[in-house]
C-alpha cells in the first residue's frame, strides 16, 4: 500500500512539475515589416556598438520575423532595420523586451513614427510616457524648432565667423586640416560666437525647455523605479554625458538598484556614472594594463610615472584620431628626452592585422598597446566608449589636465611645466 502510494505521489509530482514548465513564459517577438526590403532587424542594447558588438539580428522573410528567447531580466533595446548596420546607423525605435508576447508592426525608416507596438507592460508604460511628454512639450518644440530652421534657410543662423569656418571646412582635402578646423568650431562655441543673436535667443530657449524636460524625466523616475527609468538614465548617460548632474544620477541609481535588485542595468548604470565623474580635468587617470604587439602586458602607470603624458586612445578605422595623433609627432620628438611620452593604445576587433600593417607603414615611435574587442572596458573607463577614441594630457602627479588638446596646446603646457 505504501509502494503504491509513493509511486501517486511521484506520478502526481512529475505531472506538476512538466506542467509548470509547460506554462513557463518566454518573450516572443513577432511582427510585420512593411513596404521594405529589409532582410533583419536588429536589437541592440544599451551601450552595444551594432558595428562591433554581438547583437541581435532577426531574420525578416516575406515582410515576416519571428524570435523568441528566455530572460532572466527584463530589458531594453533600440530597433534598428538591417541595413543600419551597413549604412553606419539609422532612426530607431525604444522597444522594452520581457517574458511576453510582442507583436510589431515595423513601417519604412522614414515613417518610423507610425511603427506599432503591442504586448508587455513595459512597453505600455513607455508609451503613456512618451504621449505625456508630446502633450506637455510637443508644440512648444516645434514652435522653436520651426523658427531654427527658418533662421538656417535665410542664412541667419550662424554667426559670420562660424560660416567663414564651415566654408573652409567645404574645401578641405585632408583630416589634419580638419582636426584645426573643428577645433576653431569649437572654440566659437565655447565664446559663444558661433551664432547670430536671433539663434542665440532661441537657442536659450531650447535650453530652458530642455531643463523643464529634465524635470519631468526626475519627476517621472521618482515616482517609476522601473526598467522604464533606467532606458532614460542610460540614454542620458551615453548620448548626453555633458548635461548629467552626477549626483543626482547616483541617487537615482541608488533608487533603481533598490526597486530592481540584480539586475545587470544597475552595475552598468553605475561604472557609466563612475566613468563620466571619474574622466574630469583636476581629476586623476584611471590605470589599466593592455597588452603590445607581442603579448606582453604593459601597464600604464608604470609607463608614465614622473613624467607629462599623453594617452593617445584611437583606432586604425579612426580617420579623426589618426589625424589628431599624427599632429603630436612633431611635439614627440621636440619633447620626448624632456620628460614627456606619450603611450598610444589602439582599439581593434576581431585581430590586429590592420595595427600591425598602419605601425609598419606609418613606423610611430611611440609606445602602442592593444584593447582588443574592448576586453579591458579602456574606452568605457575613460568614457569614450560610443566613439573612436580621445586624446589625454597627464602631468606628473597623474592629474588630467586635458582633453583632445592641439598639439600646440600640449606644447604650451610643455613649456610651462618646464618653467
Amino acid at each position: 500500500m505504501m509502494k503504491k502510494y509513493l509511486t501517486s505521489l511521484l506520478i502526481l509530482s512529475i505531472t506538476a512539475l512538466s506542467f509548470t514548465l509547460k506554462k513557463e513564459k518566454t518573450c516572443q517577438i513577432t511582427g510585420t515589416v512593411l513596404n521594405s526590403e529589409t532582410k533583419s532587424i536588429l536589437l541592440v542594447k544599451p551601450n552595444q556598438n551594432m558595428t562591433f558588438d554581438k547583437i541581435i539580428e532577426i531574420p525578416v522573410v516575406n515582410g515576416k520575423f519571428h524570435f523568441e528567447t528566455k530572460l532572466k531580466n527584463p530589458e531594453t533595446v533600440n530597433l534598428f532595420l538591417g541595413e543600419a548596420k551597413d549604412n553606419g546607423g539609422g532612426r530607431y525605435m525604444r522597444l522594452f523586451l520581457e517574458n511576453e508576447k510582442i507583436v510589431l508592426t515595423i513601417y519604412p525608416e522614414n515613417d518610423f513614427d507610425k511603427n506599432i507596438i503591442q504586448g508587455g507592460r513595459l512597453n505600455a508604460e513607455y508609451s503613456k510616457y512618451n504621449q505625456a511628454i508630446d502633450l506637455k512639450f510637443r508644440d512648444r518644440y516645434k514652435l522653436l524648432n520651426d523658427s531654427v530652421k527658418k533662421l538656417h534657410e535665410n542664412k541667419q543662423y550662424n554667426s559670420i565667423q562660424m560660416n567663414e569656418v564651415l566654408a573652409e571646412l567645404d574645401k578641405s582635402k585632408s583630416q589634419d586640416e580638419n582636426i584645426i578646423l573643428y577645433k576653431k568650431m569649437d572654440d566659437l562655441r565655447k565664446k559663444g560666437l558661433d551664432k547670430m543673436p536671433q539663434a542665440r535667443i532661441l537657442s536659450d530657449k531650447l535650453e530652458t525647455l530642455r531643463r523643464e524636460v529634465k524635470l519631468y524625466e526626475q519627476s517621472y523616475i521618482l515616482q517609476n523605479p522601473t526598467i522604464v527609468s533606467y532606458a532614460i538614465i542610460l540614454n542620458n548617460l551615453i548620448f548626453d554625458k555633458e548635461n548629467v548632474d552626477i549626483d543626482l544620477a547616483r541617487d537615482n541609481c541608488k533608487k533603481l538598484s533598490k526597486a530592481n535588485p540584480g539586475h545587470p542595468y544597475n552595475v552598468l548604470t553605475l561604472d557609466l556614472i563612475n566613468a563620466i565623474d571619474n574622466i574630469k580635468i583636476g581629476k586623476n587617470f584611471k590605470d589599466f594594463s593592455a597588452p603590445d604587439l607581442k603579448g606582453n602586458i604593459i601597464r600604464l602607470s608604470d609607463q608614465i610615472k614622473g613624467k607629462v603624458a599623453l594617452l593617445d586612445l584611437w583606432a586604425t578605422w579612426c580617420g579623426p584620431c589618426i589625424a589628431r595623433s599624427k599632429t603630436m609627432l612633431s611635439v614627440y620628438d621636440k619633447y620626448k628626452d624632456k620628460g614627456f611620452t606619450i603611450i598610444g593604445v589602439a582599439g581593434e576587433f576581431k585581430n590586429t592585422t590592420n595595427l600591425t600593417k598602419f605601425l609598419e607603414r606609418e613606423k610611430w615611435p611611440w609606445l602602442n598597446l592593444v584593447e582588443l574587442d574592448r576586453k579591458n572596458n579602456i574606452w568605457q573607463k575613460y568614457n569614450i566608449q560610443n566613439s573612436g577614441g580621445a586624446i589625454f594630457l597627464i602631468d606628473r602627479d597623474g592629474k588630467i589636465i586635458a582633453k583632445d588638446p592641439s598639439a600646440d596646446e600640449v606644447k604650451n603646457e610643455l613649456e610651462k611645466q618646464r618653467n
